[in-house]
């Protein structure tokens, strides 16, 4: 590999840790859309919560279910 790719490489790696370091001091900063990726959402009713929450649950329920009959099985 010649010197100039190694150093373009080199460059790439320093640029993407300065991009990392740059995005998490706007999280710290509160930078909304950018910081988390949830921006500006609307808040749920209590309905939706509740709704999510026992799919979750549900889904949970399946998950577990599945984890004990593999495990049985295997």
């Amino acid at each position: 590999m010649s010197k100039a790719v190694a150093a373009i490489r080199a460059e790439i790696v320093k640029k993407q840790a300065e991009v990392e370091a740059l995005k998490k001091a706007l999280a710290a900063l509160g930078g909304g859309a950018a910081a988390g990726g949830r921006g500006n959402r609307k808040p749920r009713t209590e309905a939706q919560r509740r709704k999510i929450s026992a799919a979750l649950k549900k889904a949970w329920a399946e998950r577990k279910k599945a984890e004990k009959k593999a495990a049985a099985a295997g």
